[in-house]
């Protein structure tokens, strides 16, 4: 499962339900790996459009969406 959103829309989701997280720069389909679950094949990937010009911190903001808990310590960025 392949999961494409852009960044305003992330809130939505729960990082329990990806096993791959990418950012991906505006209007590319190559991303970055900033997430990766232990243990578990990568079937249910997250791709994150970022805007044309993110924002220094954007990926510390993702994290704290996706995981405000900070339960997962499968980040990579």
């Amino acid at each position: 499962m392949f999961v494409k959103t852009g960044l305003a829309h992330i809130g939505e989701l729960q990082i329990s339900s990806f096993d791959v997280v990418y950012v991906c720069p505006c209007h590319s389909e190559l991303g970055t790996l900033i997430f990766r679950r232990r243990h578990a094949p990568p079937r249910r990937a997250l791709f994150i459009d970022l805007p044309a010009n993110p924002r220094s911190g954007t990926i510390e903001r993702i994290r704290d969406v996706l995981d405000p808990l900070r339960h997962s310590d499968d980040w990579l960025a």
